[in-house]
């Protein structure tokens, strides 16, 4: 017999609005009265019963292989509800055992509570099946434990403060249950500096709960429940009191102290063993837990110098390197001939970021026949050069392909768990915008979504940009609900999960129209960001591919929405290129897209995990590219050549194709370019097309470490 979810919770409720009736019952009846801190403690879980009972009736629980995971998560919470109303009669009976058999009670109470309360950390993300916590589960027990022990203190014995502890825990929990569903990766330190982007895009995802959340919240509950049978102090006399008040706040100052000396002290990577390998976050923090691994990622924060480096050897080999290629740039004539016409012309240079657009067709066709966008692999032929493009970031992490672009400055050498634009101040560092600026360009940014997110409001005046057009400028709506899909003003066209590519870039050619100064444009578009099980693309669009060979747990709806939105840009594209070939004014464009989807990492690790390390990993972290001009370069060729390279390096290459004068940073990342061609965060491409982790002693092991100090140099030393 089928029971719907919601009445399990509302049961749930029921039995507990019974019980409190009889218990308010007998203790009138006895001349008693149900004291306020009762009601307080029943408070969090029938408030726990209530988000359960709306939840399950807006169908945001999801756990149909565990049909009785919501049933069990509901009676446990109503027993840690019921709990406070038994305190008095379990405290009588306490009283008349032993004083050894007392303290073995408590601590067996403690320790369930503290073993609960991690459990209400670790169990919600963890897809392990049964949960395991193994190699450093005695750390988290011992943090958490000092934490709970300095709140149970300071709360001079009260247990409400190890109470909002353990909700702290739940919390934590939670919030890396949506992370590791919405972008499959572990909350990092950085993150908390970009709370506020995370809420700006939350209402594109859905907050549905599954049996591990549901059951990790039951934890919670009950740990909190048990908190309430621990009796409080007595009352005693002044004098007493004063002293008992002094030493509570002693213990619990010193276990604060024992807590900082556990944060702060040991190197959690070098000297207690916690490891990570940022392309794997969710796997270390499920197989080391998550406040070990969190601690040991916050000590990593700081960009590492390089061994050796002096501030005086960097310049001179930064100094080296740029004049190798001034020199063979000097008697390349193409190269000179590139110049005299970028300083005669100065055309209009437009980047386009685009959001999550890459050619899926490079996994063996998605066992499908798909074979990529139509226009941007087999019609766009009259580029400049074109390829694939690597890039440090998978399913999220926008923000550091464009730092990485605009600034050339390689996540490899700062840490592929940091965002630059979230910790870093830009004012002293060197960017495309303002070395365009002092050309005499109008510098510009684009991006119809909120302008806080990712600092970008902060960090584009920094960087040298004169104007930032955000969500504002396209009409205020940053993300479209299914509902919401029509036109707002000023005449903004909207699609999938915002404002369109077509939007964007009729505005930059409106602002191309309005001036005749060189300008530069660095749009960032949206409409093809996650999730992709929206449903808000007209079925005659959606392609119907379905792999083969795979079992994983993406669905075929989801790779044919994310497609329809690849379809949709491509054609975007093609439009906005026939307009621009239409132009008078000479214009460059670099478009290329700045992460893959989350949802290719379950096809990788269905068809590719046998493969090297090196391969799997560059299967998902590559995007592509495209340098496109509306006039031939001089000394050059639009026969597209096919070069891959890297986001960091992009930029130097493309104004070494149109000639334009480049600084002497870009000038050593372009000879250096000639021995490394390719750099992401998960290593370095040789000239001889071989991958290479940082610390392999390769044939480019010199080279690589060169370009470590350099950038050292040219960022960190800024920051």
């Amino acid at each position: 017999m089928y029971i719907p979810l919601v009445a399990f919770p509302l049961v749930a409720l029921a039995v507990v609005a019974a019980a409190t009736v009889s218990f308010v019952r007998n203790t009138r009846a006895t001349g008693g009265s149900m004291g306020p801190s009762t009601w307080l403690w029943m408070a969090p879980h029938i408030l726990l019963l209530a988000f359960l009972y709306i939840w399950s009736s807006k169908e945001l629980i999801e756990c149909p292989e565990h049909p009785f995971a919501l049933p069990s998560a509901c009676a446990l919470i109503a027993i840690a509800s019921i709990a406070p109303l038994a305190r008095n009669a379990i405290w009588s009976r306490y009283d008349r055992f032993p004083t050894f058999l007392r303290g073995a009670l408590c601590a067996l109470l403690c320790a369930m509570v503290l073993l609960l309360a991690v459990a209400s950390i670790e169990y919600p993300f963890s897809t392990s099946t049964p949960f395991v916590f193994p190699t450093h589960a005695w750390l988290e027990v011992l943090l958490v434990g000092l934490a709970l022990c300095a709140l149970y203190f300071l709360g001079q014995r009260h247990a409400a403060g190890c109470g909002m502890g353990v909700a702290l825990c739940a919390s934590l929990g939670i919030a890396q249950y949506f992370i590791r569903n919405f972008k499959n990766a572990a909350i990092l330190p950085t993150d908390l500096y970009a709370i506020g982007t995370a809420a700006a895009v939350s209402s594109e995802y859905v907050f549905s709960l599954d049996n591990r959340a549901i059951l990790g919240l039951a934890c919670a509950s009950l740990a909190i429940g048990m908190l309430s049978l621990l009796r409080p102090p007595r009352r005693s006399q002044v004098r007493p009191k004063v002293r008992v008040v002094v030493s509570n706040l002693i213990c619990g100052v010193a276990s604060l102290g024992l807590l900082g000396a556990l944060v702060y002290v040991p190197s959690y990577m070098d000297d207690l063993g916690v490891k990570m390998l940022y392309w794997y976050t969710m796997d270390y923090y499920q197989l080391q837990g998550f406040l070990p691994t969190f601690i040991a990622v916050s000590q990593d924060m700081d960009i590492r110098k390089p061994e050796g480096y002096t501030d005086e050897k960097a310049a001179s080999l930064l100094e080296g390197y740029a004049r190798s290629y001034r020199d063979a740039a000097e008697a390349d004539t193409a190269s000179q001939s590139a110049a005299a016409q970028f300083e005669q012309q100065k055309p209009s240079i437009i980047v386009v970021m685009n959001e999550s657009f890459c050619d899926l067709s490079i996994f063996d066709g998605m066992h499908a026949g798909y074979t990529g966008p139509q226009f941007f692999q087999r019609e766009l032929d009259d580029t400049f050069m074109r390829g694939q493009l690597y890039v440090s970031v998978h399913g999220g992490g926008t923000c550091n392909s464009e730092f990485e672009f605009l600034t050339g400055n390689s996540i490899q050498f700062i840490g592929s768990h940091k965002y630059p634009y979230s910790i870093y101040d830009f004012s002293r560092v060197d960017a495309l915008a303002s070395e365009l600026k002092a050309l005499g360009y109008k510098t510009n940014a684009l991006h119809p979504n909120y302008p806080t997110n990712w600092n970008r409001d902060e960090i584009y005046p920094q960087m040298g940009f004169d104007r930032f057009l955000s969500i504002d400028d396209f009409g205020g709506i940053p993300n479209c609900a299914v509902d919401k899909l029509t036109p707002y003003e000023p005449h903004c066209e909207v699609f999938h999960s915002g404002v369109s590519d077509k939007a964007v870039y009729d505005r930059t050619l409106q602002m191309l129209a309005e001036d005749e100064t060189p300008q530069f444009f660095f749009d960032i578009t949206m409409a093809n960001h996650g999730s992709y099980d929206q449903h808000n693309i007209d079925a005659a669009y959606v392609p119907n591919y379905v792999p083969s060979n795979y079992e994983g747990d993406i669905t075929p709806a989801q790779l044919n929405e994310y497609l329809a939105c690849i379809a949709r840009s491509d054609e975007d594209l093609r439009e906005f290129i026939s307009q621009l070939r239409s132009l008078s004014r000479p214009v460059v464009l670099i478009f290329f897209g700045d992460h893959q989807p989350k949802l290719t990492a379950s096809y990788l690790a269905a068809w590719y995990s046998d493969k090297p390390q090196d391969e799997y990993v560059r299967k998902v972290y590559s995007a592509c590219y495209a340098m496109w001009t509306n006039y031939d370069v001089a000394g050059g060729s639009q026969e597209g050549i096919v070069r891959d390279t890297s986001v960091d390096l992009l930029a130097s290459q493309a104004l070494k194709t149109m000639g334009a004068p480049v600084s002497d940073y870009q000038a050593a990342l372009l000879e250096i370019q000639k021995q490394i061609p390719s750099l992401s965060a998960s290593g370095y491409q040789g000239a001889d097309g071989k991958w290479y982790g940082p610390t392999d002693d390769g044939p480019y092991a010199q080279t690589y470490r060169d370009l470590q100090c350099i950038e050292y140099l040219n960022f960190a030393t800024k920051v």
